[in-house]
């Protein structure tokens, strides 16, 4: 029964080529053909294979969920975190950006839209799993997430280095795509744990981040799509194929202590690069 209601969640959430299926979300947001980011994107994950985008990494976040209780919970609370964290970083980058107006305007709006959803995931453990962590542990979260105010719209008297810039979008727009992928494992599962009179204000929340991570892999590539028609492409390029195979060692490494406590031996797999 396990193993059916497994396979029945990845065929649920894991597309048969997460290339193409990424092209054809942000190509419709788009509404470009991004020929060379096209290019880009899929010889970096031809290259690369992130264990992130295997089907063996969407079973064992079935495995994880539906075994390990609490464990869904806290993965959604540290969301919280992470968005924040990446609230600040984007806003540094805002504010070291005195020079590209396309680029300074999606940087702002992506960092004001990581805050906000550093502050949706707490509400969403709160709506969903009501009981798993205690109101005042998710206050402490909550106070501790980054909020951008007026003063905090200064630049900073330096400004980035295009090339540095650049590279710091492509690490954005990897680690966007990444978070995508984590949003199509635990939408499902968070909404079906819901309780019943909560689940509509959990869908709204969950759909809303769904749209906003497509919009920001959106951004980020047609502003890549942009650089490589002015002459950048070889340099983007390889500046995808070292980051992507830098985001696969990470999310190894960050997966590693979960497989060895709850993978039970069954999932060495995914420790292998």
């Amino acid at each position: 029964m396990q193993s059916e209601a497994a396979r029945q969640y990845v065929r649920q959430v894991w597309p048969t080529d997460h290339a193409s299926d990424l092209l054809a979300a942000i190509r419709e947001y788009a509404d470009e053909d991004l020929s060379s980011y096209s290019d880009i994107i899929t010889d970096s994950i031809s290259l690369n294979e992130p264990v992130f985008m295997r089907e063996r990494y969407a079973e064992f976040f079935w495995h994880c969920a539906s075994t390990v209780p609490g464990w869904l919970s806290q993965v959604v609370l540290a969301n919280a975190q992470v968005e924040s964290e990446g609230s600040a970083k984007l806003l540094r980058l805002w504010q070291d950006t005195d020079y590209n107006d396309q680029v300074e305007t999606g940087v702002l709006k992506h960092s004001r839209d990581e805050s906000r959803h550093s502050k949706l995931f707490v509400r969403l453990v709160d709506l969903a799993f009501p009981d798993a962590i205690p109101e005042g542990v998710l206050q402490n979260v909550f106070d501790s997430l980054i909020t951008i105010t007026d003063n905090d719209l200064r630049k900073s008297p330096k400004n980035i280095d295009e090339l540095l810039l650049i590279d710091h979008l492509v690490q954005m727009n990897i680690g966007e795509i990444r978070t995508r992928i984590h949003m199509h494992l635990f939408a499902p599962i968070i909404y079906a744990l819901a309780p019943e009179h909560n689940k509509q204000k959990v869908k709204r929340i969950l759909e809303g981040l769904e749209r906003d991570e497509v919009r920001h892999i959106g951004y980020t590539a047609k502003l890549m799509e942009s650089w490589a028609s002015s002459g950048d492409r070889d340099t983007i390029m390889n500046l995808y194929r070292q980051r992507l195979a830098e985001f696969n060692l990470i999310t190894i490494e960050q997966t590693e202590s979960t497989v060895r406590s709850f993978g039970q031996g069954r999932f060495p797999d995914l420790l292998e690069v």
